[in-house]
C-alpha cells in the first residue's frame, strides 16, 4: 500500500504546484493593477517595489493553497479515473475510502504548515506590507517642471521659460559648478528663464530670477536644489512697502522644502487585527473582556444606586399621602415650584437615560472587538482545514468527472471556492454585526461543503452518478453543431 500510495501523492504535486503558480499568478496580476497608480511613477527603488509584492504574496499564498489543493485533487483524480486506474484499484479489493487516504493525509499536513503560516509569518508580512504601502503613498512624485507651468511646491512658485538637455561637454564644465546633490545626475536638465516666487516668509515678498539654472532633489536635506546662475534677488516689505531690496547675483542656491518627495518608512507598533498572531489577539480579546466586565458591574451599581434613590422618592410620596396635612402641603406648593420640580425630574431621568445609553453602547463596542479578533483567531484555522474539504470535495467529483484537464479542474474549483468565499465573507459580516457567533461564521463553510464533500464521497463509493457527466458532453456538443439564432432586432 506504501507504493500506491506514494504513487497517488506523486500524482497531485504536479498539479498542484502549476495550479498554486497559476493562481498567485492571478492574484499577483489582480493586486498590480489596483496599485500600479500608487506604486509606479513615483521615483521608487525597484527594491522597495519588490518588497512590497513579496510581502503581498503572504496573503495570496494562503488564499492560493485551498485553491490549489481542489485543483490538483480534482485532476489527479480525474486523470486515474479516465485512465481506468481507480477501476483496477477497486478490482483488487481496494476501498474508494483507501485511495482517497493519502489525499487526506497530505491534507493534514498541508493543514498544519498553513496554519502555522497564518500564525506566524503572514501577520507579520501583512503588517511590514501595510507600513511599506503607507510610505509610498505619503512620497509624491519627483518635481518635473514643464515650460511656462507654475508650480506650487510648499509655499514656494516656480516657473521656467525654456527646458534644454545639455551636452555632454558642458555637463562636464557644469559639474564642479554645481554641487554634491548632482553628482551622478548627468540626466539634470538645465533650465533657462526660472523665477522663484518665495512666500515663506508671511512679513515679505521674495522674488528671484535667473537666465538658467539646475534642478535635482536632495535626500538628506528633504528639499529640492536649485542652482541658479546670472540672477537677480527682489525682496519687498509687506510692512514698509517704501523698503525695496534688489541684488545680482552669479551664483545662488534656493532650496525648497519637500519633504513628500522623499521615500521614508517608519516603524509602527499599532497593528491591526490581520496583522497579530493567535497570542496577540486572544490578549487583545482577554483586554476588551475585562473592559466590558468593569463597566458592567459600574453599570449595574449605578441602575442598583438610582433604583434605590427613587425607592425613597416613592416611600416619601406614599408616607405625605398618608400623613393629616398632605392637603395642606400640597396646597402650599406654587405652580411654579411644581414646575421647577417637573423640570428637574425630567433633567435626572434624561441624564439617567443618557448615561444608561452610554453604557450600553460602550459594552456594545467592546463586544464588536471582541467578535472582531475571534473571528480571525477562527480564520487562522478554518481556511487551513478547507484543504481537507476539498479533498473530500474534489475526490468524488474528479472520480466522476472522469477528466483530468485543466480547464475542467479550475472550473470546478473557482465555482466551490467561490460557494467557500461566499460563506466565509457573509459568515464574517454577520458575527462583527454579532448576529452569530464567530465560530458559525468561519466553520459554516467547512461544515457546509464538507458535508457535500462527504455525501459525494458516499454517492461515488455507491457507484451512483450524481451528475450526469456524458448528457452534460452531448448539450455542449448539440449546442456548438446548433447555435441558437437570433431572430430579432435589438
Amino acid at each position: 500500500m506504501k507504493i500506491i500510495y506514494r504513487y497517488i501523492i506523486k500524482e497531485h504535486i504536479g498539479p498542484f504546484i502549476m495550479a498554486l503558480t497559476v493562481i498567485m499568478f492571478i492574484l499577483l496580476m489582480n493586486f498590480l493593477v489596483k496599485y500600479i497608480g500608487q506604486i509606479f511613477g513615483k521615483g521608487l527603488p525597484a527594491f522597495t517595489i519588490f518588497k512590497l509584492i513579496a510581502f503581498n504574496l503572504s496573503w495570496m499564498f494562503a488564499l492560493a493553497v485551498p485553491m490549489a489543493t481542489l485543483v490538483a485533487v480534482l485532476m489527479a483524480f480525474g486523470r486515474l479515473s479516465a485512465d481506468n486506474e481507480i477501476t483496477i484499484l477497486k478490482s483488487s479489493g481496494i476501498s474508494l475510502y483507501r485511495i482517497i487516504r493519502p489525499s487526506l493525509y497530505a491534507g493534514f499536513v498541508l493543514m498544519l504548515v498553513m496554519i502555522f503560516f497564518n500564525d506566524r509569518i503572514l501577520p507579520e508580512s501583512n503588517h511590514q506590507a501595510k507600513l511599506l504601502l503607507r510610505a509610498i503613498r505619503q512620497k509624491k512624485p519627483t518635481l518635473q517642471l514643464e515650460p511656462n507651468i507654475f508650480y506650487t511646491v510648499d509655499k514656494y512658485t516656480i516657473v521656467v521659460n525654456r527646458i534644454e538637455k545639455p551636452l555632454p561637454e558642458e555637463w562636464l564644465d557644469l559639474s564642479n559648478l554645481l554641487g554634491a546633490e548632482y553628482r551622478d545626475k548627468p540626466e539634470t536638465d538645465r533650465l533657462v528663464d526660472v523665477t522663484i516666487f518665495d512666500q515663506s516668509d508671511p512679513q515679505e515678498d521674495i522674488t528671484i530670477t535667473a537666465r538658467e539654472g539646475y534642478m535635482t532633489y536632495s535626500i538628506e536635506r528633504k528639499s529640492l536644489v536649485f542652482t541658479l546662475f546670472k540672477g537677480e534677488f527682489h525682496k519687498l516689505d509687506r510692512q514698509k512697502l517704501t523698503e525695496y531690496e534688489r541684488s545680482i547675483f552669479q551664483r545662488h542656491v534656493v532650496y525648497i522644502p519637500a519633504s513628500e518627495f522623499a521615500f521614508e518608512e517608519r516603524k509602527d507598533t499599532d497593528r491591526g487585527d490581520r496583522e497579530m498572531t493567535i497570542a496577540m489577539m486572544r490578549r487583545k480579546v482577554e483586554y476588551f473582556r475585562n473592559q466590558a466586565a468593569i463597566r458592567k458591574t459600574k453599570y449595574a451599581n449605578i441602575i442598583k444606586q438610582n433604583f434605590a434613590e427613587l425607592d425613597r422618592l416613592i416611600k416619601s410620596i406614599d408616607s405625605l399621602k398618608t400623613s393629616a396635612n398632605a392637603d395642606s402641603v400640597l396646597s402650599s406648593i406654587s405652580d411654579n415650584q411644581w414646575l421647577k420640580a417637573k423640570n428637574k425630574a425630567k433633567r435626572v431621568a434624561d441624564r439617567y437615560y443618557y448615561q444608561a445609553k452610554t453604557n450600553v453602547s460602550y459594552m456594545n463596542n467592546q463586544y464588536r472587538a471582541i467578535n472582531k479578533f475571534m473571528v480571525e483567531i477562527h480564520k487562522k484555522f478554518s481556511i487551513p482545514f478547507a484543504s481537507i474539504v476539498f479533498v473530500l470535495i474534489g475526490a468524488p467529483l474528479g472520480i466522476m468527472a472522469r477528466k483530468g484537464s485543466m480547464g475542467i479542474g479550475i472550473s470546478l474549483s473557482i465555482g466551490f471556492f467561490l460557494l467557500y468565499w461566499v460563506f466565509l465573507i457573509g459568515g464574517e459580516d454577520l458575527a462583527d454585526r454579532r448576529i452569530i457567533s464567530p465560530f458559525l461564521a468561519m466553520w459554516a463553510a467547512n461544515i457546509i461543503v464538507g458535508l457535500v464533500g462527504v455525501y459525494l464521497t458516499w454517492k461515488t463509493v455507491k457507484e451512483t452518478s450524481f451528475i450526469d457527466w456524458e448528457y452534460l458532453g452531448k448539450l455542449l456538443k448539440f449546442w456548438q453543431k446548433h447555435p441558437v439564432k437570433n431572430e430579432g432586432n435589438l
